[in-house]
């Protein structure tokens, strides 16, 4: 027992420094997001639909695995019926695995002690690198300053908590570089848990850009420290690094497996240009003061449409912060410049080459596919456009977070200088010089600790009673939360974030909700209920408007979609809505299903009753598939048919491409009688209407608005009515078809 007590004495002395180093990074992360310290269990950082995804997804891999037993890789409590594929998820998954006891507490403490954890760790694990690279205490404090509390990592931890966790890292750089230049089993052993932990600890991005850097450092350490790499010993350590990570991974592959073929989203769909660039590093970025410092709020606000948001081809895109913050620190880059300066002049760049290369290429790849300056796409492409064509790993389509690695080089070469400034001075003063430089570098970085009005940097996390009491009801039917559909503009779906951390009290499926990894299946098996399209107007206008090429009483519509979804509650989030937006949609609702109960945040409303009756006992028709429209006198960008003058006052004129289709939906086998307004930019123009694969008419459209009517049957159940228009002229940049429905009618004959 004396000798076991004497080895745990050892232990807690042999790494008592690192101990004290994390304390120290906690410390100053509890006081510069000192909101979040005093308001631990219910705040946590304001980062709109990405923070309450992140809380729905640390709650929802323990609850799939420890009480569902299943994989975490789906799910069909977001966007009921259909579920939502998980794979090109940012989940997390060991995150909400080891906080899963935490999580029954509290939620929002178990997401902040991440966060919190993140920053010290990060701290002492880039320390760790830096004092194996340089071996000062000193400089590499400052190298763990830069890289925890950096623009980037800062900007990225409102909402991203996937990537706010990118403290294994340092880690993983760390023993990759021992595996190359020792010889101890440990190192690759350790460099494979620190790559599985960035993975799923992390994020899979992470996974995939640490993957490329690991490839790019093998190389160029085998280049550039050729006399110092062992190499047959580097061999044997990487293949033993790459034995454990497959081993580690594969549970998670296994999870992943049965699931890849429907991990198409639209994240992994958008990888035009002008979607990379909205993603991309305006140059000026790395030398103007970050959007999130206090201290230069003003200063920082006045270029922020400059550099945080981008035109390109005439398109303007809303301001992006979080991901184009990349500011480099004016103390940090003197820092650098003195580094490589006393590097060259003494050793000609034997110590800092390496991170000169890491740097340049990240950077590089940091600025996306054009080079931006201000408000101006160069058109000078950057490494990006080649990283764009490397097989499996070229799906990080948010240039702008390879700041990550440019920040880590940026931290080691910034200890390199330093520790010229510091060289030859006794530790009193070493310690005061450290002290008064990082000092120094937060108030550059960070700014003061009491963040202004309007920066709204944190949101409350608790959930409301009626969402638990809901959750507390025998059966798993559905509930449609408005809004269901996310909103634009500067809170990115707020509400639809908030929805889906609501599901954690519930339990329940939720019609729609917020993946930031979506597909066009999940987000139209929303779209089809008029109601969830009114509800979203109605956050803009004072009407509950409905765009649609057919003339019918929508709230029938409604109810058969919630009669298939087996949806037995609607809640309304009244924060959502101004009052007298309120008022409408609390009065539509009540005349549908009957008095709601009304708290402080929520309109709740049973829907049994109205769908009994109503549901499925009249003809109804709606349009599927992608859906373009002319509304008022608002023209679509895209089509032909859109520019012409004559259309742009239609109402809900539906276009799009051949084929167009509806689902027209019929309680018994009847005839009916359809008319329709049609009209085509070029005449003549044969349309052929087919009824359940039967051709039922042909129209010849015209130049000019026509009205046309055609008789068919209607067979009991859904019916599929098709529009087809052959030999169809489209445009080159999108293919809309050329021709226009609307004001379309179904009637018994």
């Amino acid at each position: 027992m004396e000798v076991n007590i004497r080895n745990i004495k050892d232990t807690i002395k042999k790494y008592e420094p690192e101990g004290k180093l994390f304390f120290i990074y906690l410390a100053i992360s509890l006081v510069l997001f000192w909101y979040l310290t005093v308001n631990i269990t219910n705040s946590v950082p304001n980062g709109y639909g990405d923070v309450f995804q992140s809380l729905f997804n640390l709650w929802w891999v323990p609850y799939s695995i420890f009480v569902l037993h299943a994989s975490p890789y789906f799910t069909h409590l977001l966007y009921y019926p259909v579920g939502a594929n998980f794979v090109t998820q940012t989940m997390s998954p060991m995150a909400g695995i080891l906080t899963w006891p935490i999580q029954q507490l509290s939620p929002a403490l178990a997401y902040n002690l991440l966060f919190l954890t993140a920053f010290a760790l990060s701290g002492l694990f880039m320390y760790m690198l830096a004092y194996y690279i340089t071996g000062n205490k000193y400089a590499s404090f400052i190298a763990g300053l830069i890289f925890a509390f950096s623009p980037m990592h800062i900007a990225q931890a409102q909402g991203h908590l996937d990537w706010t966790l990118i403290e294994f890292v340092p880690l993983f750089i760390l023993f990759l570089m021992k595996s190359i230049f020792e010889s101890k089993k440990r190192y690759p052993i350790l460099a494979a848990i620190s790559f599985f932990m960035l993975t799923f600890f992390g994020d899979i991005e992470q996974g995939i850009m640490m993957f490329l850097f690991a490839i790019i450092s093998v190389i160029l350490l085998f280049i550039l420290k050729h006399k110092e790499v062992q190499k047959k010993q580097a061999a044997i350590n990487l293949s033993l690094m790459i034995a454990v990570i497959a081993l580690l991974f594969m549970p998670f592959l296994l999870a992943i497996a049965p699931h890849l073929k429907g991990a198409v989203s639209v994240a992994s769909q958008q990888s035009a240009t002008y979607d990379n660039l909205q993603w991309s590093d305006n140059l000026m970025s790395f030398f103007l003061p970050s959007y999130y410092n206090p201290l230069f709020s003003s200063i920082s606000s006045s270029y922020a449409n400059q550099i945080y948001s981008l035109t390109y081809q005439g398109i303007s895109y809303a301001i992006n912060v979080g991901e184009r913050v990349s500011y480099m620190g004016y103390s940090v880059l003197i820092l650098m410049i003195l580094g490589v300066y006393y590097d060259y002049k003494n050793n000609k760049l034997k110590h800092s080459l390496f991170w000169i290369i890491i740097f340049a290429i990240y950077f590089l790849l940091a600025l996306g596919p054009y080079l931006q300056i201000f408000n101006t796409v160069t058109g000078i492409p950057t490494l990006y456009s080649l990283y764009l064509n490397i097989p499996y790993l070229n799906i990080i389509r948010e240039p702008g977070r390879f700041d990550m690695i440019v920040t880590i080089a940026m931290a080691i070469l910034a200890a390199m200088g330093f520790m010229k400034i510091i060289e030859g001075r006794d530790d009193r003063k070493k310690l005061m010089y450290t002290a008064i430089l990082s000092i120094i570098i937060l108030i550059e970085y960070v700014g003061m600790v009491l963040p202004p009005a309007s920066l709204q940097l944190y949101t409350n996390a608790t959930i409301p009673s009626e969402y638990y009491l809901i959750g507390n009801l025998t059966g798993n039917s559905s509930i449609l939360m408005l809004p269901s559909l996310p909103q634009g503009g500067a809170k990115p779906a707020e509400f639809t974030g908030l929805e889906t951390y609501y599901v954690t009290a519930t339990k329940k499926p939720l019609v729609g909700g917020y993946t930031s990894r979506s597909n066009t299946t999940q987000t139209l098996s929303v779209s089809f209920i008029p109601l969830s399209q009114q509800a979203l107007t109605l956050q803009y206008t004072p009407t509950l408007a409905y765009a649609s090429p057919i003339n019918e009483n929508v709230t029938n519509e409604t109810l058969m979609f919630l009669a298939l979804y087996n949806t037995s509650f609607i809640t309304v989030i009244r924060a959502a809505y101004n009052s007298t937006s309120q008022e409408v949609l609390y009065s539509y609702l009540s005349s549908v299903f009957g008095q709601g109960a009304v708290t402080n945040s929520s309109f709740v409303f049973s829907t049994q009753a109205a769908i009994s009756k109503h549901a499925g006992k009249s003809i109804i028709a709606y349009p599927v598939g992608t859906t373009q429209w002319i509304s008022g006198t608002v023209a679509c960008y895209y089509s032909t048919l859109c520019s012409q003058p004559q259309y742009k006052t239609l109402q809900n004129m539906w276009i799009g491409s051949n084929y167009r289709s509806m689902i027209v939906y019929a309680p018994n086998t009847t005839n009916v009688s359809i008319g329709m307004d049609a009209i085509t930019y070029n005449g003549n123009t044969h349309l052929y209407m087919y009824m359940n694969n039967n051709l039922a008419k042909n129209l010849t459209l015209s130049a000019s608005a026509t009205h046309y009517t055609f008789n068919t049957t209607l067979q009991q159940g859904f019916n599929q009515l098709t529009l087809y228009l052959p030999n169809s002229t489209y445009q080159t940049q999108v293919q809309e078809l050329t021709f226009g429905v609307y004001n379309m009618t179904f009637s018994k004959r």
